[in-house]
């Protein structure tokens, strides 16, 4: 072979390789979409406060933390800081530039370098159905030239309040109003190319600075067409979701081909129901399956959230206060779901060891085993159990009494001990004279059985040798 062709041969070569080397990274490069572990909801929190909580989080466990919309908004009222009273005006953009209420630009990377540095990531709320009430921006200009980014009328639908919610068209193009705000929040046309390229432009702008990923708010305000534009931009290795407040299963799901989840408001129900008293807490055994939840990969699951929480709205979701911290440990306890976890919730003892169990128990399957199997008494609808592979329990007592048995099977977990996350004490369990598995330690070693006091969750992790 002269030079000549032996060039050509060893570039043919070449190119075949490069080629194949292509083709395997195009294959293997994409990034895995992003999961998140449990979200600490950092609700109409300063971010400068949040940043000074981190180590608090970071020892509560808590891997990703969610902020509040951090854009320009009305001016409030109240000290953003220290209260919540006008929390819903975070929820009114003026603006896209990163001049708010809860702090300006440098604050919001202050806190995402710090939380990055623990290995915790941050998720901004955006909110892009509309635009803060006018009344606000009266002396500054005419509507709508108030409005820096969205100067002209064609920018908005017509100012129309929405009248009837079971009209899928008026919900997504008519006007946001409430009886304290006839006026309503225009609307933005997000089905315009220059409204999406903004809101494209924020994002990047936000992710510049370092933004792991977004919650959406009001998205059954914008059509499913548009959404699909907006969310295009955001990469794989993003978590984001949206919040769907679903009248039923299907609406919720109407969703999911735009976002990897949505908010579980199925769930809430079902756990409202499930916590109502005379209501069998076993009807909490794999909700998703008769679509009284969101399939576990596509839901971010709680008990409450800042739209249950705030006063005046959505009371028939609102828990009793022991109600919502069993409540809270059933969605922490279990496989499914994305759980976050409101500021208000977030450090109650209960709430923090479930945290814990479901940071340790991410990766093991779920079992609801039945109360028959671990002790006649155990089969009543006070009581739920919840194994996570043969590693993890959740036990969880609505009742307003202690349960208490001396012998108490344990079929689904490993011989060995396990460690109570909250209230620190051993179970240990082991084969018994007839080769079933026992539990012959419960706290101390002069008793097995069972003990979990009233209106108690109890979470439980293999001791590893």
């Amino acid at each position: 072979m002269d030079n000549k062709n032996r060039l050509a041969f060893s570039f043919l070569i070449t190119w075949v390789c490069t080629c194949f080397l292509a083709v395997i990274i195009g294959l293997t490069s994409n990034a895995a979409p992003a999961k998140a572990d449990v979200i600490y909801h950092a609700f109409d929190e300063c971010f400068a406060n949040v940043t000074a909580e981190l180590p608090e989080i970071q020892a509560a466990g808590y891997n990703y933390i969610q902020i509040s919309p951090p854009n320009q908004t009305p001016s409030r009222e109240d000290d953003a800081c220290t209260s919540d009273k006008y929390w819903y005006f975070q929820y009114q953009p003026f603006d896209y530039v990163l001049e708010g209420n809860l702090g300006n630009e440098q604050d919001l990377k202050d806190l995402i370098d710090a939380a990055h540095e623990r290995g915790i990531k941050v998720i901004a709320d955006v909110v892009f159905n509309h635009m803060a009430n006018y009344r606000f921006y009266k002396d500054v200009a005419p509507f709508p030239e108030a409005y820096p980014l969205y100067p002209k009328k064609e920018y908005f639908h017509e100012a129309k309040c929405i009248a009837n919610y079971n009209n899928p068209y008026e919900v997504e193009n008519d006007w946001l109003c409430s009886p304290n705000d006839r006026e309503g929040l225009p609307d933005l046309r997000t089905d315009l190319p220059y409204v999406q390229q903004k809101q494209h432009e924020y994002m990047q702008k936000l992710m510049d600075l370092g933004i792991d990923g977004f919650r959406f708010d009001a998205v059954k305000h914008i059509s499913v067409e548009d959404l699909e534009k907006i969310v295009e931009v955001i990469p794989e290795d993003k978590f984001y979701y949206g919040e769907a407040i679903g009248r039923n299963y299907d609406e919720s799901m109407k969703y999911i081909p735009v976002f990897p989840k949505v908010t579980d408001f199925q769930l809430v129900n079902t756990l409202k129901s499930a916590f109502t008293y005379g209501v069998d807490l076993r009807s909490l055994v794999n909700p998703a399956d008769t679509q009284r939840a969101v399939p576990g990969d596509n839901a971010v699951t709680f008990a409450r959230n800042h739209d249950t929480w705030a006063p005046g709205q959505f009371d028939n979701w609102k828990f009793d206060k022991n109600d919502l911290v069993l409540a809270t440990a059933y969605v922490l306890g279990r496989k499914e779901g994305t759980p976050l976890i409101l500021t208000f919730d977030a450090f109650e003892p209960t709430v923090i060891a479930g945290t814990k169990f479901h940071e340790q128990m991410i990766a093991e399957p779920q079992y609801y085993r039945n109360g028959n199997e671990i002790a006649d008494s155990a089969d009543n609808p006070n009581l739920l159990f919840i194994e996570r592979g043969d590693k993890g329990l959740t036990i969880i007592n609505k009742a307003g009494e202690t349960f208490d048995v001396t012998a108490a099977k344990m079929p689904g977990l490993g011989v060995g001990c396990y460690n109570e996350l909250q209230y620190d004490f051993e179970m240990c369990v082991d084969y018994g004279g007839d080769g079933q598995k026992y539990i012959n330690k419960w706290g101390s070693p002069n008793r097995g059985g069972i003990e979990i006091g009233p209106r108690t969750a109890l979470f439980f992790v293999k001791n590893e040798a």
